[in-house]
């Protein structure tokens, strides 16, 4: 019986190194992979002209500014979409989760083509597009990322509200709060940590979108070109030296929204063992 046991601990601590090299493995090429830029980089002495350097900073602020404003709208709005979800059921509420995440498989080129159409053909898009002027502009940029992070959002949101036990909702509505006073007052501030994490990934998903803001915003150089399409352009017609510095940028700011993520998500966790 004891030598049994010697032998099951002894595959155990087999496949134990097994994992850990596995994943050590795993670590390496990755490292290897994502390091290339800065090799070339330092290669080449960090070369790189300052009209290029100009417009890749010039692209990284546009979509840092368009990512803040359209991830904002997507709170707003896919909080209290997410809350209702979580009070029905049955087909109606398959039918309204299945319209609201079209956008995750579509490709976000066609959503933006959808957009396009319905800003430059429809009579009441192109009456706001006069009135507000959409397309071939920032503000374009924005309601494309919106429209790409807001299924995201409500995906995310809807989740974490339903691992809410009910009972706090009903002890809340028995002290005399209404659902949204509930949402607002005690949820919201009860989820924090995961509400900012949702955030976070909301913004990671919409500073990433090409094709939909390509496409509502025009890609018009200095002016809506964010930094994914700037990346696409100095792939196809840029210098290695400057594609090398922007991927390394790219690198590095989707290094710090994803840990920001992770912490934000790990928070609840730490706090449950103290």
């Amino acid at each position: 019986m004891f030598a049994r046991c010697k032998r099951v601990r002894a595959v155990f601590t087999v496949g134990d190194s097994v994992l850990k090299y596995l994943t050590g493995l795993v670590v390496l090429i990755l490292l290897l992979v994502f390091t290339s830029p800065l090799i070339i980089l330092w290669e080449r002495r960090f070369s790189v002209e300052t009209v290029e350097l100009n417009l890749l900073v010039e692209s990284l602020i546009l979509s840092l500014i368009t990512s803040m404003f359209s991830s904002i709208l997507v709170f707003i709005f896919s909080v209290p979409v997410a809350f209702t979800l979580t009070t029905i059921r049955g087909s109606f509420k398959r039918t309204i989760e299945a319209a609201i995440m079209i956008p995750v498989i579509v490709s976000p080129s066609a959503i933006g083509s959808i957009i396009l159409l319905f800003f430059a053909k429809s009579p009441v898009g192109s009456t706001l597009n006069r009135l507000i002027g959409v397309l071939n502009d920032p503000k374009g940029v924005v309601l494309a990322q919106f429209t790409i992070g807001f299924p995201v959002a409500v995906s995310f949101y809807t989740a974490l509200f339903s691992s809410i036990p009910r009972v706090y909702e009903e002890a809340a509505i028995e002290a005399g709060l209404s659902r949204l006073e509930y949402l607002y007052r005690v949820l919201l501030p009860m989820t924090k940590s995961q509400v900012l994490s949702g955030l976070v990934l909301t913004y990671a998903r919409v500073f990433a979108d090409f094709g939909a803001s390509l496409i509502v915003g025009g890609g018009i150089r200095g002016r809506t070109w964010t930094f994914p399409i700037y990346v696409y352009m100095m792939t196809q017609y840029g210098e290695i030296t400057v594609l090398s510095l922007t991927l390394l940028i790219y690198l590095l700011v989707s290094f710090a929204l994803l840990y920001t993520f992770l912490t934000a998500r790990e928070t609840p966790r730490s706090l449950e063992h103290e």
